[in-house]
């Protein structure tokens, strides 16, 4: 089973981007069910890339959204790296949580900005939509870290050479990872294996 959208109010104000903190609205859930083993990474995947590139019903917020792209303008403010500031701002401050057991959550970024939480997925569609509302491209990377198959995914963004730069923004020094930095991925096991997915 996967759940599409938010599933509680904002309460964590920590830390404020003013353009972030859209009005709290009732959350929406769409519940759809889940394909078993790589089918279901797939459709993970491909909710994932609809939540940037279109937004996921009823609301359809995508990387076209104004509270997300003033958002990203914001955090990059002057940095030097705006794909970094924006990796570090979705690491740092936005708390990661497991999704339900036998679920698969994915958030649109202005819902994950609200509730200023999410897992892997949600973090990462929240990276790669403010990524892709200044204009940078960036893909999704499912890890096999285990041998039961996919059960992690982060964001890859290509830069001006035309390579891609591993952005994990579950990397925040929680659940024994390590503290994460740009380029930074989680190991794989002997024979594990990623799967790259692109966005648009």
């Amino acid at each position: 089973m996967a759940a599409w959208g938010g599933q509680s109010n904002p309460t964590d104000t920590s830390y404020s981007v003013s353009a972030a903190r859209p009005a709290a609205s009732r959350p929406t859930t769409t519940y759809k069910p889940l394909a078993d083993g790589t089918q279901g990474t797939l459709q993970t995947l491909a909710a994932m890339a609809q939540a940037v590139t279109t937004g996921l019903p009823p609301e359809y917020r995508s990387y076209r959204d104004g509270t997300t792209a003033l958002a990203a303008a914001e955090i990059c403010g002057d940095a030097a790296d705006c794909a970094v500031a924006l990796y570090e701002f979705t690491r740092d401050h936005i708390s990661y949580i497991d999704h339900p057991w036998n679920m698969q959550v994915v958030q649109d970024a202005r819902r994950t900005l609200m509730l200023r939480s999410g897992d892997c997925v949600s973090k990462s569609v929240l990276l790669s939509t403010m990524l892709a509302s200044i204009g940078i491209t960036s893909r999704f990377v499912a890890q096999a870290t285990t041998p039961e198959g996919f059960d992690h995914v982060y964001v890859e963004a290509k830069r001006d050479d035309g390579s891609w730069l591993a952005l994990d923004p579950t990397a925040d020094g929680k659940g024994g990872r390590p503290l994460g930095y740009a380029g930074w991925t989680q190991s794989l096991y002997d024979g594990g294996f990623e799967m790259a997915y692109d966005i648009f």
